[in-house]
């Protein structure tokens, strides 16, 4: 089970978004029919497969919901969600489309490349955002251990742009980026973005300008989307029956949460920085163009901007935690140390502990008796989510369809934000479509 969390927390992750940013531009290719009924409802099928490893999985549930008239599936499963990109895919080709509807939604990083034509953006969360930020407080000895928690208002999640997987493209050493180019049938980079680009212009330009606004809400704190994180919640968001009653958990629930805090701990931050730092992979290391790709894409324009010497370790398992995290501090040598994965926590726990003068950053990890020199960086999937739940919404009632899918990995807090985020974007998106379209 271990195991599978951490495969999932490689792939979890999530550029700033600011109120006035446009997600992406799209076409006009398909419009609203004055003949269609005015939606009042819109069914979101959920399936928890319990892996974060199994495509197999990942296709038979998505394959299910198809079945069931899914028009956009929304993958938050880490490995076994490549399987509902095979699925799209899949019923695509089945009626000879080399582009959707339906489409699948990517989760993590910029995703859109894995299958071109199926999927129309994916939900990042912006590791590089954090691991960046942290990175630069350590060296201009503004550091602050405590939780950081970053949302669309702070860059850490939103919805994938053409220029996000020219970034991660960009990222990749030549040999590989070309090998992948050549497994797509792309002879060159540019190619493979265009058609990317043609595959948003499937979708009329309003429905993007209107997940824009959604966004733009959110940042502004005039929407709050509803953020669950227990069994409880989650129940209370699928049994919910209309937008405002969703919104009135989202504010409930904002209002009794604990509030994020940091703390600014004098002695770490007279240290004399040696411009050097580290990062700790987890299990699925470099290469899996998510969690850990998009960590070292942080670590390294940090490394770039401030003139740093970038030290990798590799964890060919959990075992190899608290080894290269204690290997690297004991040396004293490293101005931050870079954990990524919340399977990382205990160990990261235990060697701050032993090393109180070191400071680290743990990426999407949780201990509220961490010690004060981690900095602990968690992020707002729901918000993300949000604004995969109004594209998907919006894309299916568009073309007179009442059904959206979402196929997660194993049932735990972390992706009831995901999940319950997805169905209040839908939800929105409903709204939008009687309001503005009908």
């Amino acid at each position: 089970m271990r195991r599978w969390i951490a495969l999932f927390l490689i792939g979890l992750m999530a550029i700033s978004v600011v109120a006035s940013g446009c997600i992406s531009g799209g076409g006009s290719s398909s419009s609203t029919s004055t003949n269609t009924p005015t939606p009042t409802k819109i069914n979101i099928i959920y399936t928890y497969t319990g892996s974060f490893s199994d495509p197999a999985k990942g296709k038979q549930a998505a394959q299910a919901q198809l079945q069931q008239g899914a028009w956009v599936i929304y993958q938050v499963a880490g490995g076994t969600g490549l399987g509902v990109f095979e699925a799209v895919g899949d019923y695509l080709k089945a009626n000879n489309k080399k582009m959707g509807p339906p489409f699948a939604i990517g989760v993590d990083s910029a995703q859109d490349w894995i299958k071109p034509g199926v999927i129309i953006a994916s939900m990042m969360k912006r590791v590089d955002v954090g691991v960046y930020n942290a990175v630069k407080a350590a060296e201009e000895n503004q550091f602050r251990g405590g939780v950081v928690e970053l949302g669309l208002k702070d860059g850490g999640v939103k919805l994938s742009t053409i220029q996000d997987v020219k970034a991660m493209f960009d990222s990749l050493p030549a040999d590989v980026k070309e090998k992948k180019l050549q497994e797509l049938g792309f002879q060159n980079e540019q190619q493979l973005l265009d058609y990317l680009n043609k595959t948003r212009q499937q979708i009329p330009s309003w429905i993007w300008q209107a997940v824009d606004q959604l966004q733009q809400e959110i940042v502004s704190g005039k929407i709050i989307v509803p953020k669950a994180t227990s069994k409880e919640q989650i129940e209370a968001l699928r049994k919910a029956q209309n937008l405002s009653e969703m919104e009135k958990y989202g504010k409930e629930w904002a209002a009794t949460a604990p509030k994020p805090e940091t703390y600014f701990n004098k002695t770490l931050n007279e240290r004399q920085n040696t411009k050097k730092i580290a990062i700790v992979f987890d299990v699925g290391g470099r290469g899996d163009l998510s969690f850990n790709d998009m960590a070292y894409m942080g670590a390294e324009r940090a490394v770039k901007d401030f003139g740093l010497q970038l030290t990798q370790l590799q964890s060919n398992s959990p075992n190899d935690y608290y080894t290269n995290l204690q290997s690297l501090a004991k040396t004293g040598q490293y101005d931050i140390i870079i954990a990524v994965g919340f399977m990382m926590t205990d160990a990261v726990k235990k060697v701050a502990q032993e090393y109180p003068n070191q400071r680290f950053v743990l990426i999407d990890g949780y201990d509220p008796n961490m010690p004060h020199n981690v900095q602990m960086v968690l992020f707002k999937e729901n918000e993300g989510s949000a604004l995969a739940g109004a594209l998907a919404s919006l894309i299916a009632l568009n073309d007179g369809k009442d059904t959206i899918g979402i196929v997660l990995g194993m049932e735990i807090p972390v992706l009831y934000k995901f999940e319950g985020g997805y169905r209040f974007g839908a939800y929105w998106g409903l709204d939008y479509y009687k309001t503005h379209k009908h």
